[in-house]
């Protein structure tokens, strides 16, 4: 199993150092704001989750609730706060949790915010800097799971160059995102979705496949997706990504039947303590980033 904590450990030592430094070196505490912006259970435990992991390095944290506006004003107001934000300096890194509820279009959110504080890296210029390769793993602004996926990989020496990765899931949060990191390490990557022709053969012909539909059966019926044993072949290896959490029960459901996959793939991530560990550390180490820019943006 590929268990992200000997990693996700070895950045968060770093990121603490480097907080340390900037505190030192320029008298600023790094700060991550999180937009509550729909009224998601699962976003606010996410959002708690960060602030957490903000303490345990000594960033500074805040999350701010726009989810109460009447949703005939929420966009403006919701985009004077992100303007706001682009002005005050306190606030070094700017992440608006996901999903949004319909209260805002996604394009205007991400046109307004600031590529600087842009720590989920899906602004049009952020987006841009990866989609014309202009960007180093490390240190750059990505979206923060597919940047987890890669550097998670790589950790495991998982074979990618030439490899032909399968990700099932088109998001701009994830699945386009992850398609070009792959693709930039030399990998033959593509995305499926709802609509994909003969999807079960191409996932047998690929030789990394990563789930990341966010459909589980239980919740989107015969248009759902849950990888198992059969739809891989043997050695192959298997990510995975997509979660929703079932409303009525609480019972978080997978896109993988791990269960069923052990002794099939060569590496496999387990749905818990592996790329949603992934996702929180880049996002502090995005914080650090944003911070830097931020700074040397200020410095003659």
């Amino acid at each position: 199993m590929m268990l992200a904590k000997p990693l996700a450990e070895e950045m968060k030592a770093k990121i603490a150092r480097d907080v340390a430094d900037i505190k030192k070196n320029f008298g600023v505490t790094p700060k991550l704001v999180a937009l509550l912006i729909g009224d998601d259970g699962v976003s606010r435990t996410y959002v708690d989750l960060k602030r957490k992991d903000c303490q345990e390095v000594g960033m500074e944290s805040e999350a701010i609730d726009l989810s109460h506006f009447e949703k005939s004003e929420s966009q403006r107001k919701i985009l004077d706060k992100i303007r706001e934000l682009n002005d005050d300096n306190s606030a070094t890194a700017v992440i608006p949790q996901m999903p949004f509820d319909g209260r805002v279009s996604e394009e205007a959110l991400f046109s307004a915010l600031s590529p600087d504080k842009d720590v989920d890296g899906l602004t049009p210029y952020r987006l841009g800097k990866l989609m014309r390769s202009e960007y180093s793993i490390e240190s750059a602004l990505l979206p923060c799971t597919p940047k987890g996926v890669v550097l998670l990989s790589k950790h495991y020496n998982v074979p990618i160059e030439s490899s032909d990765v399968a990700i099932v899931g088109r998001s701009t949060l994830v699945g386009e995102p992850l398609r070009k990191l792959f693709q930039d390490l030399n990998a033959t990557a593509t995305c499926y979705h709802t609509k994909s022709r003969s999807l079960d053969r191409k996932l047998k012909e690929a030789d990394i496949v990563v789930a990341a539909s966010g459909r589980p059966p239980e919740l989107y019926g015969e248009s759902g997706f849950r990888l198992t044993k059969e739809n891989v072949k043997q050695g192959t290896s298997v990510i995975s990504v997509g979660v929703r959490r079932d409303e009525k029960s609480g019972k978080m459901l997978f896109d993988v039947d791990t269960n069923s996959l052990k002794g099939t793939c060569a590496y496999l991530t387990p749905n818990t303590g592996a790329i949603g560990v992934m996702t929180r550390v880049c996002l502090l180490q995005n914080t650090i980033t944003a911070a830097r820019i931020q700074l040397h943006s200020k410095t003659p």
